[in-house]
Formats: C-alpha cells, sequence, structure tokens
C-alpha cells in the first residue's frame, strides 16, 4: 500500500511538472506516512549517505569544466580543427557540428554543455550554408547528446556508484560505442547535405593539406585536452575524479593564456554559482532517491519484477528488449537522473539475474536514458537547442524525427552486440 502511494505522488506530481526532486521527495513522505515502509530517521541517514560519496566528486567538476570550457574558447578550437577535416565534405557543417559535440562531449561530460558551447558556434556556419532553422536545431539537440555517449559521462558515473560498477570499466566500455553512434549521426548528415547540396561556400580555406594542418595546429592546445583526460583514465594514471580536475585547471589555465578568450580569474565566481546551482539539483535528485530506492529494495520490488520476468520472458535478448522500451518511454516524460537513480538499480539487478553483464548493460541503459534528451514532450536538449536557435517548438519536433530513427537504429545495433561495449574493457585489463 505504502508502496502504491509513493508511487502514484511521484508520477502524479513529476507529469506536473513539479521539480523532479520535490516529486519524489514527497512521494516517499508519502509512503512514510501512509505506512511502515521506513521511518524518517531512516530516510534522512540514506540521503545523506547516498551523496556521502568519493565517486560522485567527479560530477560536480565535470559540470564546473563544462562551464569553463563553453566560456574560455576550448568548444571554439575543437570546431576549427573539426571544421578543417570535414568542412569541404558534403553536409560538412552537420559532420563538425556532430564531432565538435562529441568532442566537447568527451571533455565536459554535459549533454547540455555541448549544445550550448558547440551551437553558439555552429549556428550561424548552418544558417549561412542554408540549413533550415529546425533541421540546425535539431541536429544540435541530438549531437549534443554525445556529451553522454562518449566518456566521460556523468550519468555513468551515477549509475556506477549506486550499482558498485568500475566507472573505469564503464568509461572505457562507452568509448566504441559512442564514436559508433557519431558515426551514424555523420552518415545521416553526409546523407541529408548530399540530397539538399549542403556544402562550404569559402571551400579554398582548406583545399591543401598545408591550411588544414595549420588550422588543426592553431587548435592544438583545444585538443589536447581530450587527451589527457581520457589517456589518464584509460592508462590508469587517474582516477575520473582525477581527471575531471584536471580538466577544470587546465581549461582555467588555457581561458589565462588565450588573450583572445577574455577570460579573467574572477568570471569564475559566475561560473562557480552556475555549477553549484546545478550540482545541488542533481545531488538533491539523487539524494531524495535514495529513500525511494530504500522502500524499493525493502518491499523486494526488484527481486518481484525479476521473478515475472522469468516467468514470462525466455532470453537476455528478450530481457533486454523489454528494458530498454521500459526506459525510452519512461524518458520521453521522466528526468533521466531520477531514471538513473530509481530505475537503474531495478534494471541492473534484473539485468544481473539473467546473466547480463552490468557494465554492458549501463552503456545501454545510459543511451536509451539519453535517447530522452530529443524526444518530445520533455526532450531536455531540444528545449536547450530552441533557445540557442531561437526555433519554435513545432518546426523542432518535425525535423527531430529523422535524428529520432537513425539514433533507434544505432541503439538497437549497440544492444544486439554487446562486444562493442565489452571488447575494449576486456583487453584493457588483460
Amino acid at each position: 500500500m505504502a508502496t502504491t502511494i509513493m508511487f502514484i505522488l511521484f508520477l502524479g506530481l513529476a507529469f506536473l511538472s513539479i521539480p523532479m526532486a520535490v516529486a519524489i521527495g514527497i512521494g516517499v513522505l508519502g509512503a512514510i506516512f501512509s505506512g511502515n515502509a521506513i521511518d524518517m530517521s531512516f530516510f534522512l541517514r540514506a540521503m545523506a549517505n547516498s551523496v556521502d560519496s568519493f565517486t560522485l566528486t567527479a560530477v560536480p567538476f565535470f559540470i564546473l569544466a563544462g562551464h569553463i570550457m563553453s566560456e574560455v574558447g576550448i568548444s571554439e578550437g575543437l570546431f576549427n580543427a573539426a571544421n578543417a577535416v570535414f568542412g569541404r565534405v558534403k553536409g560538412g557543417v552537420m559532420i563538425v557540428s556532430v564531432v565538435s559535440c562529441a568532442i566537447f562531449g568527451a571533455v565536459s561530460g554535459s549533454s547540455y554543455a555541448a549544445v550550448a558551447a558547440i551551437g553558439l558556434i555552429a549556428l550561424p556556419e548552418l544558417k549561412r550554408q542554408n540549413v533550415s532553422l529546425g533541421m540546425a536545431t535539431a541536429l544540435l539537440a541530438t549531437a549534443g547528446g554525445l556529451g553522454q555517449m562518449i566518456p566521460p559521462s556523468s550519468g555513468l558515473v551515477i549509475y556506477g556508484s549506486l550499482n558498485n560498477v568500475s566507472i573505469s570499466d564503464l568509461f572505457i566500455a562507452e568509448l566504441l560505442p559512442g564514436i559508433f553512434m557519431a558515426f551514424c549521426f555523420s552518415i545521416f548528415c553526409f546523407i541529408y547535405g548530399k540530397k539538399h547540396n549542403i556544402i562550404a561556400k569559402n571551400v579554398e580555406q582548406f583545399d591543401t593539406t598545408g591550411k588544414k594542418l595549420k588550422v588543426i595546429w592553431e587548435s592544438k592546445w583545444a585538443l589536447l585536452l581530450p587527451v589527457i583526460m581520457l589517456g589518464s583514465i584509460y592508462t590508469g594514471l587517474a582516477t575520473p575524479t582525477e581527471s575531471a580536475v584536471v580538466s577544470v585547471v587546465y581549461a582555467i589555465v588555457y581561458g589565462l593564456l588565450n588573450k583572445k578568450s577574455g577570460f579573467k580569474i574572477l568570471d569564475l565566481v559566475s561560473m562557480l554559482k552556475k555549477s553549484v546551482l546545478t550540482t545541488s539539483s542533481t545531488l538533491f535528485i539523487l539524494a531524495c532517491s535514495s529513500g525511494l530506492s530504500k522502500i524499493i529494495t525493502l518491499e523486494q520490488i526488484p527481486q518481484k519484477f525479476a521473478n515475472l520476468m522469468a516467468e514470462n520472458v525466455s532470453s537476455t535478448f528478450g530481457c533486454m528488449a523489454i528494458l530498454t522500451v521500459i526506459v525510452i518511454f519512461l524518458g520521453m516524460f521522466v528526468d533521466g537522473i531520477a531514471i538513473n537513480t530509481i530505475l537503474g538499480p531495478i534494471l541492473c539487478g534484473v539485468a544481473k539475474q539473467f546473466g547480463i553483464d552490468p557494465v554492458y548493460f549501463g552503456v545501454v541503459f545510459l543511451f536509451n536514458m539519453t535517447f530522452g534528451l530529443i524526444t518530445p514532450p520533455l526532450g531536455g536538449n531540444l528545449f536547450v537547442a530552441m533557445q540557442i536557435c531561437g526555433a519554435k517548438y513545432e518546426e523542432v519536433t518535425r525535423n527531430i524525427l529523422p535524428w529520432i530513427v537513425v539514433m533507434l537504429i544505432g541503439l538497437i545495433v549497440i544492444t544486439c552486440i554487446p562486444q562493442m561495449s565489452l571488447w575494449l574493457p576486456s583487453m584493457m585489463n588483460g
């Protein structure tokens, strides 16, 4: 009874657009006061313990790094380098936007930051090459999702900490699927560009190898950051938290040395404020979700759900298909952080009972959550991109449909080929 009341309150308030942490907290309080699921002191201890984790210290640093890099010109350097390589290709400016979001995501771990930082730079060029405003907005919203699909990802940090899964292994496992998804997006950009004859007007600036290398060399310090970050994680020289700190320090030094950025040390104050607000809202959701997770565990809902699945599903593929549909559907209406903190432990437990590797499941789970960033009506990336581009909601939703199809195809391939996620961790771990 208490669990039923909890979910009714939570889902009802969530659909009314009440802030997610408040909706979860009221749901848990409803369960506490309507039964004997847990007492208030237990709930408060669970909230404190859930965020008292060294692993989670990576989250605020990734968020801060994203804010700093958006301001100091790193995103511009990444875009220029990608433009030098792909600018002369049909649909090249669209491919450049995808690649830039992928690289920026690799150093910020944030999809929203990738949309905002790359969108401001890419939009004028997209317009200049006659890409419609609706398609440009849909492109940036979708490509921004690579901020979560390319390691390091804050979503995987939360998943790993909640389910006792190695975050380094998750980051390594996410690399090939993330690159594959970026490749799928790029192929669509090329096909669209060829059909609509989208190509740069000033191709002479990249008509020789020497000119391309010159632009890439000028962007070397921006390109060096993802190499340092990912290299330190994959070689074991630094933990994800330490690499996040390195990215913050690197971005600050880059901004101070790059006179074009206009960055001053006092600008950190506003960036820290933004980071604190984003981090606090994320961790507040995580803290409130801990009480909900405790009630779910005490009521043995994961075991009951797993038994129900076992009675009706005979294969691991069938299990993954059902779990995928659940996450994608809820992602259309519920915030990704809430899905990660509430459903993550439940579905991970079910996956383990079916013999599914938790690292592989974590990658697929995160990609399915990211799908929700571009699907109406919630579609967080859509609204960020719309704000930057000034596009209308109807125009964007019409142009997002082909991107949804492309992403769905990529998700099916990644789900059906577990070794795409597991091969690299097995090689790195010997």
